[in-house]
């Protein structure tokens, strides 16, 4: 007789967790529905792919780091402070720490933000977020975004 898969009535999913349920009741859960995640993912190399890649974070988690990071205008050490108390920020950057787990190296923000400066298609983000948000944006012929250069380096 062969094996047949069994169905599963409860699957792993992080969505099942109560922590998903209050963060998505939560303003940052509800800022977190407004991204188009899966696309701007899709503007970085495939996983593993590229020298230097940060493997900690997915490409998602990449993305929303560096959004978050904007967003509360916090340095990269109160970033990672904030990401080791908050799990709030941490459902936000689909990396969820372990009990008594913490992010102790404080420059995964600097390397995450050079991957992302250097890897993502930049025309390609641009697109992304301009279709997703056309019907809330006035001037569609105007970009703004923040940037400095250092040492020929594109650092967001």
């Amino acid at each position: 007789m062969k094996d047949t898969p069994q169905l599963r009535i409860f699957q792993d999913f992080q969505e099942f967790i109560p922590k998903w349920y209050i963060f998505k009741n939560l303003f940052l859960g509800k800022l977190h529905d407004t991204m188009p995640w899966e696309e701007l993912a899709a503007c970085l190399p495939p996983e593993n792919q590229g020298p230097g890649a940060p493997k900690w974070f997915d490409a998602k988690g990449m993305f929303a780091l560096m959004f978050l990071k904007s967003y509360f205008d916090l340095s990269d050490e109160k970033l990672v402070e904030h990401f080791n108390t908050d799990w709030g920020i941490q459902l936000f950057c689909g990396k969820l720490l372990k009990e008594k787990q913490l992010i102790r190296d404080s420059g995964i923000v600097g390397r995450v933000r050079t991957y992302v400066a250097e890897h993502a298609d930049w025309q390609r983000v641009q697109e992304v977020l301009l279709a997703y948000w056309k019907g809330d944006i006035d001037n569609t012929h105007v970009l703004f975004m923040p940037a400095c250069r250092r040492q020929g380096r594109l650092l967001l």
